[in-house]
């Protein structure tokens, strides 16, 4: 099963690799993402950029 799945592969070459982008961090003018922006609300709701549930969980209550 696994020689169908790698039959269609490419491997890739040293430049090949240097043009990926992609993620948070990259290709997209993003940046490294700013956790320090990211917290969490009183009511337990992830607080900042939308990148921040992708990186940071609050606990269902804080008490404020």
């Amino acid at each position: 099963m696994q020689n169908n799945i790698l039959k269609n592969g490419k491997k890739l070459r040293k430049d090949d690799l240097k043009n990926i982008v992609g993620g948070i961090g990259g290709g997209g003018g993003l940046g490294t993402p700013d956790l320090s922006l990211c917290g969490c609300s009183c009511t337990g709701a992830v607080t900042g950029p939308k990148y921040c549930v992708q990186y940071i969980a609050c606990p269902q209550v804080i008490t404020c």
